[in-house]
């Protein structure tokens, strides 16, 4: 009986382990003074963006206005929490934690696809293709182009480019995307799942950087880059929810 108690227990860790790696929405969540519960709503067509509610750590940087369809633009700026425990400078945050440690950008897109729809980097100067200007040396970033996906490592990994197709398509309505400290995992309502955990990948734990600030913010740009200098934009989200993502236990 003691040996079959055991291998239950060992059952039932496997299946918390699995939990913790795969999913991707909250399950048993924690008493709320963890969580951040609110939610950012944006609404990038016709016009004039709208932004309805507040998220605590998440800003507005830039709104520019568009035309009918979904090609207004906005630029944001979320602020990481450091871990608790551990190396502060290293380590994957692949499970969402207490407070905000873990973002979560919901956008919902429309069936055409043009230039740099969502872009995602940890420089205020990101401008796609590996680019900044110089004002972080963790500069990783992560941003659409048509219907590919690019996702480019810090200065610290040079030859990290990754050109991928499967998330974006003119089936594709729906993305989702998690951002945490050298971690990002995207998906679409379409079933694709791409998840990377990487010391190339964003610095959000208050890594020093000899070039900027200490790293804890993240950038993000809807249908456009994020170097306001840039050229580069696009067309294709329609609206986005942002918020951090809440634990969960088993």
């Amino acid at each position: 009986m003691e040996r079959l108690h055991i291998i239950a227990l060992l059952n039932f860790a496997i299946i918390c382990n699995l939990q913790y790696s795969t999913a991707t929405d909250c399950h048993n969540p924690p008493p709320t003074d963890c969580c951040i519960r609110k939610k950012m709503r944006i609404s990038l067509e016709d016009g004039d963006p709208v932004v309805l509610g507040n998220v605590p750590f998440v800003n507005v940087m830039e709104i520019t206005t568009g035309t009918c369809g979904c090609n207004a633009k906005i630029l944001l700026t979320a602020t990481f929490q450091k871990h608790e425990y551990g190396d502060p400078y290293q380590g994957c945050t692949k499970v969402p934690e207490c407070g905000n440690k873990m973002l979560r950008i919901d956008l919902e897109m429309a069936p055409s696809k043009t230039g740099v729809s969502f872009h995602v980097g940890d420089s205020r100067t990101n401008n796609g293709y590996k680019g900044d200007a110089s004002t972080q040396e963790k500069d990783a970033e992560f941003h659409s182009l048509g219907y590919q996906h690019l996702l480019h490592g810090s200065d610290h990994c040079p030859n990290m480019s990754l050109v991928m197709t499967g998330l974006l398509s003119n089936s594709v309505t729906s993305v989702t995307i998690f951002i945490g400290n050298e971690f990002i995992r995207v998906s679409n309502n379409l079933g694709y799942v791409y998840e990377l955990c990487s010391q190339c990948l964003f610095s959000l734990n208050g890594q020093s950087d000899s070039e900027g600030p200490v790293n804890e913010d993240i950038f993000i740009g809807l249908n456009r880059i994020i170097d306001s200098s840039s050229y580069r934009d696009g067309t294709g989200v329609c609206s986005a929810v942002v918020s951090w993502a809440c634990p969960w236990s088993c």
